[in-house]
């Protein structure tokens, strides 16, 4: 790019007489300057809308590591299974999803805290598989032949899982967020998540002939390419360029690529050493043997190049559209098998045990990253969260000072010194002070405030912990029961807590028991738990009151209130205060925003909210509000999912609460919304974002448009000085 306006330029400054040479020279020079500025800007758009780091496996450690493609080091180490894992992962620009393939337990962490919000666990082996699209999480089951719509932050089950009667092949999700699911029996499912109904809405249902237990798919923008090799077959459908084509057959596992562009699908198969490509109209198959690679594994599309990796062969062979070869082959470090990852638009490679990766730039070329670092901590997403930074204590007082008379007591003040009222001061233990784990929180009360028959709303309190001579953290309030999911954890910084538990498909809404425990930590570590339990009431007729604690026990039983008490006497009698009334509004700027999405079109976002306990249990009226163009859409305060409209540019989006009379109202934490505006480039009618500048070819745009400017203005000078020296 920098070269074909470089020379452009250099035709411009040397046609016309001078005078217009430095006038095509100031303007191109301006032009390059604005173009150079509009592409940093696209370039920090790319940087708002993606975070810019790739999360890789390292499978000999059980670990997953965050490593930055600028500088090709690694920055964040995280331990979330056992030595001899072999993790999986699904990951988006707020959310990382590990499956252990060896374990069955399937991770998903927060990105903002790099803290572990939620486990699940999923049958061992190949059968499960995790699909992140549109910031929803979906697990699957492929031997049971069920897909559940898991909460992306907990991954209990959201409303009714989808089953398809029988075993799946496989199932993707395509860039518009629709299911495709393809079970033994040669039924392609296409399937949508219904949020008005917590369930999947099967748009089509396919049969294939030729398809069955080893067919495979490709998900595209739009729609999927279906390989069933197995019978011969190759199915496009949903993309507006269907296709139905046969093919030689191939026995043994078909391994797709993960995503790829309408035109260009591939697939391998190992034990055949071929690679099929469906490339437009046309299925071409190409014998790896060729190209020294007997076992090739899973592909990748790249920049219209198609990157083959080679088990036992230590390096991926890189075909072009029609099955040659596209470029040299890249070399892989280490003796493992090379795995491809495609994330930020550029293409990883890394071998599971090396201690180094390889990064395939947009160019072709290729550089490496450095995964395994020693001196990098490892972090451990159990860990408690940092602590809030509480208000400093009050200044230790100095030790009073003895008098000569050696009394011990405080110096009298002089004569002419007025006396100073007497202070009480609170002090605090000193950190040196040694201390222990908190103790057991007492008082733990659970309170029924909601049941709708597919979900029910708790609210747990207790009594603070004595600190004991070591700040409390915050409390870990745990509930377990035969809701969905089967356990729900929450970590708070008070002493109270919501829980909305799942109940959908099963009794828990109707008589079913919550047992719900909540424990105090500190630096030291958890301390005891209080418990608490409770039966569910299946309308929200008469609110109960159960507390528990132990030891010992004492549990509080709280039916229709008596009649009141009417105090005729004139006795004075000593009653406790009534407990301070709620607080009109929660706290301001606290974060309740959780996701901002992809909505149903561009000019469109989804925002979810998880709020804390202030806002989950206000009484008052919340709102999603684009403040950019005061849009607004209503929103339970106790969280949910809605959708808001947006401009082109930048969008700021935050929650509104407004109290219950009306004469307050506050604002939540705000999080920004990137909308990049259309270009109408790509032929076809299609839509296709501006490309951003490599940071190479702006600063060759920045430099030609200063030195094109530099020399317009010395240019004018010398012609200046010309017409001045000629007379003119």
């Amino acid at each position: 790019m920098g070269a074909k306006l470089g020379g452009i330029a250099r035709r411009a400054i040397g046609a016309g007489r001078r005078e217009s040479a430095s006038v095509s020279a100031a303007a191109l020079g301006l032009l390059l300057l604005v173009g150079a500025a509009l592409g940093d800007g696209i370039s920090r758009t790319a940087v708002e809308v993606s975070d810019g780091l790739t999360w890789l496996n390292d499978d000999q450690r059980g670990e997953v590591v965050q490593v930055n493609p600028s500088s090709g080091k690694p920055q964040t180490r995280l331990q979330v299974s056992g030595a001899d894992a072999q993790l999986e992962i699904a990951q988006s620009d707020d959310k990382l999803v590990v499956l252990d393939r060896r374990t069955g337990q399937i991770t998903v962490i927060d990105l903002a805290t790099l803290l572990s919000s939620g486990r699940r666990q999923a049958p061992p082996g190949p059968s499960a598989k995790v699909l992140i699209a549109w910031d929803m999480v979906f697990v699957v089951d492929r031997a049971a032949g069920t897909v559940h719509n898991a909460d992306p932050v907990t991954l209990a089950d959201i409303g009714s899982p989808w089953s398809a009667g029988q075993p799946l092949a496989d199932v993707v999700a395509d860039d518009d967020g629709v299911l495709w699911a393809v079970d033994h029996g040669g039924n392609l499912h296409a399937l949508e998540w219904s949020d008005d109904g917590l369930r999947f809405l099967e748009r089509s249902n396919k049969a294939v002939a030729g398809a069955g237990p080893r067919t495979a798919l490709v998900p595209h923008e739009r729609g999927v390419t279906l390989l069933g090799l197995e019978g011969g077959v190759v199915v496009r459908d949903g993309t507006g360029r269907d296709l139905t084509a046969s093919t030689m057959t191939f026995g043994g596992e078909v391994l797709a690529a993960q995503t790829s562009p309408t035109g260009l699908a591939p697939a391998s198969v190992p034990d055949a050493a071929v690679v099929v490509l469906v490339v437009g109209d046309e299925v071409v198959q190409v014998d790896m043997r060729q190209f020294g690679c007997p076992k090739p594994g899973r592909p990748a599309v790249f920049r219209d190049r198609v990157y083959v990796p080679c088990s036992g062969s230590g390096k991926v062979v890189v075909l072009d559209r029609s099955g040659r070869r596209g470029a040299d082959d890249v070399r892989t470090p280490g003796s493992g098998d090379p795995a491809l990852v495609f994330d930020d638009g550029k293409l990883f490679i890394n071998a599971p045990g090396a201690e180094a990766g390889v990064i395939v730039d947009a160019d072709g070329r290729t550089r490496e990253v450095v995964i395994r670092s020693p001196e990098l901590p490892v972090l451990d997403p159990e860990r408690s969260p940092m602590p809030t930074v509480p208000s400093p204590p009050p200044p230790r007082p100095d030790p009073p000072a003895r008098d000569n008379r050696g009394n011990g007591q405080p110096p009298q003040p002089r004569g002419d010194t007025p006396s100073a009222a007497p202070v009480t001061t609170t002090t605090t233990p000193s950190a040196g002070v040694s201390g222990g784990a908190p103790g057991r929180p007492a008082g733990v009360t659970v309170t029924q405030r909601g049941n709708n028959g597919t979900s029910v709303v708790v609210a747990v309190s207790w009594s603070a912990v004595p600190d004991g001579g070591e700040p409390i953290t915050g409390y870990t309030v745990t509930a377990t029961g035969a809701f969905s999911g089967g356990s729900q954890e929450t970590r708070v910084a008070g002493t109270s807590a919501e829980l909305v538990l799942p109940c959908a498909g099963s009794t828990f809404c109707a008589s079913g028991k919550l047992d719900v425990a909540v424990a105090a930590y500190n630096r030291f570590g958890a301390g005891d738990a209080g418990t608490a339990s409770w039966t569910i009431r299946p309308a929200a007729g008469v609110t109960t009151t159960t507390t528990t604690t132990r030891p010992p026990v004492v549990t509080t039983t709280t039916t229709t209130p008596p009649p009141p008490v009417v105090i005729t006497t004139t006795t004075t009698t000593t009653t406790p205060p009534p407990p301070p009334p709620p607080p009109p509004l929660p706290s301001a700027g606290a974060v309740v925003i959780s996701t901002v999405g992809a909505g149903a079109h561009r000019y469109e976002k989804k925002v979810t909210t998880a709020p804390p306990a202030d806002w989950a249990s206000h009484g008052g009226q919340c709102q999603v509000v684009n403040t950019t163009l005061e849009a607004t859409a209503p929103i339970p305060c106790s969280g949910g999912t809605v959708s808001i409209a947006v401009d082109v540019g930048g969008n700021v989006i935050v929650v509104r609460a407004y109290a219950a009379s009306g004469s307050g109202v506050v604002e939540s934490a705000p999080r920004n919304a990137f909308v990049q505006e259309p270009v109408e480039n790509c032929g076809g009618g299609r839509i296709c974002q501006p490309r951003s500048l490599p940071a190479s070819e702006d600063n060759q745009l920045v430099g030609g448009g200063i030195g094109l400017l530099a020399t317009a203005w010395l240019l004018t000078l010398r012609n200046r000085r010309m017409r001045r020296e000629s007379g003119e």
